[in-house]
């Protein structure tokens, strides 16, 4: 009898999203961490809050988490 290959969850996507109840997808937005010198102070304030993931980019976010 063949094994059937099951996907494996994809473990860096796993650690930086997280999926609500509603299925929407929550994640950080990049540039947040360093050299914010530069960056003016709204664009600063854009990163404090996390953002919403589109639908397109949620379904395929979830067949690499398995979810």
């Amino acid at each position: 009898m063949a094994n059937k290959v099951k996907a494996k969850t994809h473990k860096g996507l796993k650690k930086v999203t997280i999926v609500r109840k509603s299925g929407s997808v929550k994640f950080q937005p990049a540039n947040k961490n360093h050299k914010l010198t530069h960056k003016s102070n709204q664009s600063r304030r854009r990163r404090h809050q996390d953002s919403g993931m589109s639908v397109s980019d949620t379904r395929r976010l979830k067949s690499l988490i398995n979810k």
